[in-house]
């Protein structure tokens, strides 16, 4: 765990340092950890519905402490998943050839003297069993063969309801009117921020130190232009109530099947991958594969209220600006108007007074906990 009041004087200047002190305040005051913990900027779940939920898992996490929600991937966990489950195989000319063609034909003559037929899943102990009296040699070799074969038959078949124009939607985990029942029950928080004492050094994190900032003081603003650029380098403060916040998971449903896909990443020869494979072990395991990581569970609350001032003197034309884009979502939630209601102020001669409080029975997705696609299969750290 980042140590949260030390403040470092190598940190970054500009909205990416005010970013990594918010990061670690916020891991810190919430008992999350930066081995894992990735902020989500807008925080809210859009649309309020099961796939708008379901959404999170099939996002693949930038490598950033901080991603945009806004944020249009072109790859989908589902989809590579599906891609490389559909296309594996273990051809029965591979099992054949590791038992030897004897034992191959005195095992298809026992079966068929079988009634009724064994199913796929049964084949590896049955033929276990036989092996042991009539191959011993093989008898290993060949149960994990039709092993193989039986858990690609299975989970193949577990996704085809999910596949095509008219195929279910892949779900992660339970529901949105489950994850809103789950709020009610959350825990509350309460902490103060202060840019002056926050430690902004974030090399100890899980992407070691790397944050791409994509928004400045409003949502979309360029973190660089003036407004940001002067917000960022005030003293920020900051009194932040979060409430019902619970770790939601997002597991993969009945589509998924996570022997295959262990199988699948363990072993990249042939088989069970095709040759050709489309697309191949390289481009989506390799080191800059489409699938690095996953979003394992979220940190939503069932709501927000944070106050936030900020000694920066702004001109007229300034406030003005701010005033035009607060309804976007400001910073540090950027939550816009119908999600919450923001109210900014500005004093007389300095200072601005930002507050946002979320819309009652709006979920706010705080951020979520990542994990490299070994550690998530149990086969290594990715």
């Amino acid at each position: 765990m980042l140590r949260l009041h030390e403040a470092s004087a190598d940190a970054p200047a500009g909205m990416e340092g005010l970013q990594n002190r918010w990061y670690n305040s916020v891991v810190h005051s919430l008992n999350l950890t930066s081995a894992a913990f990735q902020l989500l900027q807008p925080t809210f779940v859009v649309p309020q519905t099961n796939p708008g939920l379901w959404r999170y898992g099939q996002e693949i996490p930038p490598r950033s402490l901080t991603a945009n929600t806004y944020g249009i991937s072109l790859e989908r966990f589902f989809d590579i998943y599906a891609s490389i489950v559909g296309q594996l195989s273990f051809p029965e000319s591979c099992f054949k050839k590791d038992i030897g063609d004897d034992t191959y034909e005195e095992w298809t003559a026992y079966l068929a003297t079988l009634s009724p037929q064994p199913s796929a899943q049964q084949l590896p102990s049955l033929f276990l069993i036989w092996a042991m009296t009539n191959a011993p040699t093989v008898a290993n070799v060949g149960q994990q063969d039709l092993a193989v074969m039986a858990l690609i038959g299975s989970a193949q078949a577990a996704l085809e309801p999910y596949v095509g124009p008219n195929g279910q939607p892949a779900n992660f985990g339970e529901s949105y009117a489950q994850l809103v029942q789950s709020l009610a029950h959350g825990v509350a928080k309460s902490f103060r921020f202060d840019s002056r004492t926050a430690n902004g050094d974030v090399s100890g994190s899980w992407t070691g130190g790397v944050d791409t900032v994509g928004n400045g003081l409003w949502s979309g603003a360029p973190p660089g232009n003036r407004q940001s650029l002067i917000f960022s380098q005030s003293h920020v403060q900051a009194s932040v109530n979060v409430s019902g916040l619970v770790t939601w998971p997002l597991t993969p449903g009945p589509w998924y099947d996570s022997s295959t896909f262990a199988t699948a990443y363990a072993n990249p020869s042939t088989p069970p991958w095709p040759d050709p494979a489309h697309p191949a072990w390289d481009e989506v395991f390799g080191a800059d594969g489409s699938l690095p990581r996953i979003m394992a569970s979220l940190a939503a609350a069932k709501g927000v209220d944070i106050t936030i001032t900020s000694d920066a003197v702004f001109s007229p034309l300034d406030q003005a600006i701010i005033g035009t884009f607060a309804p976007l979502g400001l910073w540090p939630f950027y939550l816009p108007s119908g999600m919450a209601q923001t109210t900014v102020s500005f004093g007389a001669s300095s200072g601005m007074t930002i507050r946002t409080v979320s819309a009652p029975g709006v979920p706010v997705v705080l951020g979520g906990n990542v994990q490299s696609i070994g550690a998530f299969l149990g086969v290594g750290a990715g």
